[in-house]
């Protein structure tokens, strides 16, 4: 028997195609990638902290592990400096400071894509030096 209307039976069934293929590609992708961007400051002496644009970079990697190495998926993140110490741990130093950490990450990566900021300045914009008594306009006092 022919159907009545081929052309709807053949659209339904390109659509069935269709939603049966997307369906693997979406149980694959994390429905939460963390936050647009992520402010990085809490370490910033010479340089202000860097504004990490997060979603793209979540974007680019194969899974949440590519950066967060300590991590099981979007639910189980740790953030570096739950593990990663500003100053250095002589009870622990095998564990990078969290500066090293951050720099060993974001640039080893850079340099592997051959692509993205591998210089200081790149990501982070000079402080003005403090201003006030002895300090003669911003200068180190002599």
């Amino acid at each position: 028997m022919r159907s009545p209307h081929p052309v709807l039976a053949l659209t339904l069934a390109l659509g069935a195609c269709c939603l049966m293929l997307a369906l693997p590609l979406a149980a694959e992708t994390p429905e939460d990638t963390g936050p647009d961007t992520v402010t990085i400051d809490g370490m910033s002496h010479w340089f202000t902290g860097v504004e990490f644009p997060h979603s793209d970079h979540a974007g680019m990697a194969e899974s949440c592990a590519d950066c967060h190495h300590h991590g099981d998926g979007p639910d189980d993140i740790n953030t570096c400096d739950s593990c990663h110490v500003l100053a250095f741990d002589p009870a622990d130093p095998e564990t990078p400071q969290l500066k090293m950490a951050y720099h060993q990450n974001c640039i080893g990566c850079h340099r592997e894509q051959d692509s993205g900021p591998t210089a200081c300045i790149d990501c982070h914009a000079r402080k003005a030096l403090p201003e006030g008594p002895g300090l003669g306009e911003g200068r180190v006092p002599e």
